[in-house]
């Protein structure tokens, strides 16, 4: 019965995208509006209440590719906020300033900030600066996407007088004395246009080159991980939020359209290690079983691994 309520949710959900509800700022089903209302800072309603913690996740990530002059580079990341009814603003400048306590080096920032575009103008006009010493860096999802074209322009202009660079098909470098981080981000595989050419974009000639790829969603994988090239050094993917209902580790329904494979936490696929972030907010429902919100602090080493990486079984 469980599964066949959040189709029926998830039916009403792709019926009112038809109706057009695209272009209004908080896209969202009569159930979320209700259940919008339930508290979340009541154990009890334990669902309700997962749903609304902000937890941090910390590890430590080890690669013979990692450059001994960016030992230590800290690095936090957080995706899918979904801010409007199921996201508050007072939440959303709480989870800022954990972040900015931090210290971070640089910030990720993994898309979906609102229902829509406009709604995620309101995420970024809500809430403070975000601080790091070397920024911070920016990936679009695919309800990033949601809206005209004066609503996706209205969404980037406001990122970046927040100070944030946003990356579309694009890539970042650090540059050190001997050696650069670069980071890169592809459009939104369900909604936008990738090009993951970019990965194999020329890099600083005489230095070595560390990549991290943080696109929104794990779902471009497949696609990217075919001739046995080495594409980059660390991933970071969002979009899944863990299943959100997640009971013994399986999702009712998967936001993937690869089911569970890529559902959460660390995994290594044809020799390439990455994240999947549970992200902080919540889709159509604000109830979360199984699968906590996360926002991490990953901390990079050079040497042998010592993450949490597990082996996919592909």
């Amino acid at each position: 019965m469980a599964k066949q309520a959040v189709q029926a949710i998830i039916n009403n959900h792709v019926d009112l995208r038809g109706y057009q509800v695209a272009k209004k700022r908080y896209r969202i089903n009569a159930l979320g509006k209700l259940l919008a209302k339930v508290p979340r800072n009541k154990k009890w309603l334990w669902p309700f209440y997962l749903a609304g913690q902000l937890n941090l996740v910390e590890d430590t990530f080890s690669s013979p590719a990692m450059p001994e002059e960016w030992d230590g580079f800290r690095i936090v990341y957080f995706s899918d906020v979904h801010f409007g009814p199921m996201f508050s603003a007072q939440r959303a400048r709480d989870l800022i300033m954990k972040i900015n306590a931090l210290n971070a080096d640089l910030v990720l920032l993994g898309g979906d900030y609102g229902e829509t575009a406009l709604a995620g103008v309101d995420f970024f006009e809500a809430i403070p600066p975000i601080h790091a010493k070397h920024g911070v860096l920016a990936a679009i999802g695919n309800h990033d996407l949601h809206g005209s074209q004066k609503d996706n322009k209205k969404l980037k202009e406001t990122m970046r007088h927040k100070g944030i660079m946003v990356l579309e098909n694009d890539c970042h470098i650090l540059r050190g004395k001997d050696s650069v981080l670069r980071f890169c981000a592809t459009d939104d595989i369900r909604s936008g246009k990738p090009d993951a050419d970019i990965l194999n974009g020329p890099t600083p000639e005489g230095q070595t080159t560390f990549t991290v790829y943080f696109p929104h969603s794990p779902d471009i994988l497949p696609g990217i991980l075919t001739n046995g090239q080495k594409k980059f050094d660390l991933g970071i993917f969002g979009h899944t939020h863990g299943g959100q209902i997640a009971p013994f580790g399986h999702s009712l329904h998967s936001s993937s359209r690869w089911g569970d494979r890529y559902r959460t936490g660390w995994m290594i696929e044809r020799g390439h290690e990455m994240l999947i972030s549970n992200g902080v907010g919540t889709s159509l429902i604000p109830v979360r079983i199984g699968a906590p919100p996360q926002y991490h602090l990953i901390t990079l080493r050079p040497g042998e691994p010592i993450s949490a990486a597990a082996p996919a079984a592909r």
